[in-house]
């Protein structure tokens, strides 16, 4: 399989949803540790509020091959239901969720333009899927006018780094200790930035 042939739409299709919760929830399973079982507990809280415009969709042969959340001053894919947390969980399960989100969030800045989670279903990992997906959310990001794209990564994915690093991406903060551990279950998470130069007088040039 060839880059070409990885088609990067904007947006995700409702077609798509459960698909994309569930490879997420797989992608970054040790983060949702804390009051999720399953992906399907990922589908059942987020399923009818997240924000269908924030994102980024890699599609293979029309088949659901990827997904790059956004998250900036002014949008966000993840939108919490209160009403479906404590009314499709229990109490005791919702509260723990409601912590597992709590310490996941993070502030964004009025010219960043952050990758919330990106996540490749493990049948199209290793083709390409990955990097057309943050290669489309730069040309978006440049377009908004964002001067810096920023995401966040565990220590221990090594393959994930050494992808960000090829594409330019550096290291310019380290977490770590108990929240961090407790947050995301691993005993670091690298901020990693990548300055991003202004393309929106491309926009109507067909770089897409």
């Amino acid at each position: 399989m060839t880059m070409a042939e990885v088609k990067i739409v904007e947006g995700l299709d409702e077609r798509y949803i459960d698909d994309a919760l569930r490879v997420v929830y797989d992608a970054f399973a040790k983060k949702f540790r804390i009051g999720f079982r399953h992906a399907d507990d990922l589908r059942r809280l987020f399923r009818d509020s997240v924000d269908t415009t924030s994102c980024l969709s890699a599609l293979v042969d029309g088949q659901f091959a990827g997904l790059l959340t956004i998250r900036t001053n002014g949008q966000e894919f993840y939108h919490l239901n209160m009403g479906a947390l404590f009314t499709r969980f229990s109490p005791l399960r919702a509260i723990r969720m409601l912590l597992n989100l709590l310490l996941l969030a993070d502030g964004t800045k009025a010219d960043e333009f952050v990758v919330d989670s990106l996540a490749v279903d493990p049948a199209y990992q290793g083709r390409g899927v990955g990097t057309a997906l943050l290669r489309r959310a730069e040309e978006q990001a440049a377009v908004m006018g964002k001067r810096t794209m920023s995401l966040g990564v565990v220590g221990e994915n090594a393959g994930a780094i050494r992808l960000y690093e090829r594409l330019g991406y550096r290291t310019t903060q380290t977490w770590d200790g108990y929240l961090v551990r407790l947050a995301t279950g691993s005993a670091a998470v690298h901020r990693m930035e990548k300055a991003i130069g202004d393309m929106r007088q491309d926009a109507g040039g067909g770089r897409r």
